[in-house]
């Protein structure tokens, strides 16, 4: 939610800014208030509605063997990391998450990393344990 702000709450100044000099110029006052209902829709729709619908489509699974990532609302995807494929894993906290109380859980790989959003911190430390505590298992063959 606070990624979709950063964006959201500047464009939404700007319309009200704009609103703000079309009503004092010889414009039709219609267009200042078509450019301040803008600046409310950016803000309602950018900085609320969408981190909300991001937020209800995420899911993961932590498994034995894997760890299973999906998300996405219109275009859904879906990762499976397998546990031998771990390298490390770490948990992530900024100020602005301290705020709402949450952090996130990144899983490390070769290929890359893959990173959890939005967990309670006792979530996200469980979380955290218990893939490097699977990720550590020598494999059964």
């Amino acid at each position: 939610m606070l990624g979709a702000l950063v964006w959201a709450v500047p464009v939404g100044i700007g319309c009200l800014a704009g609103g703000g000099a079309l009503a004092g110029s010889d414009a039709p006052g219609v267009l200042a208030w078509l450019a301040w209902a803008l600046a409310v829709g950016v803000v309602a729709v950018g900085g609320v509605a969408m981190p909300l619908v991001r937020w209800r489509t995420w899911r993961y699974e932590v498994r034995d063997e894997e760890i299973d990532l999906l998300r996405g609302a219109v275009v859904v995807r879906r990762t499976l990391i397998p546990m031998t494929r771990v390298q490390h894993v770490d948990t992530q906290r900024t100020p602005l998450s301290d705020l709402f109380e949450l952090r996130s859980v990144t899983v490390h790989t070769a290929a890359g990393s893959h990173a959890i959003p939005a967990l309670r911190p006792g979530d996200a430390a469980a979380i955290r344990d218990r893939i490097a505590l699977l990720a550590r298992q020598p494999d059964e063959l």
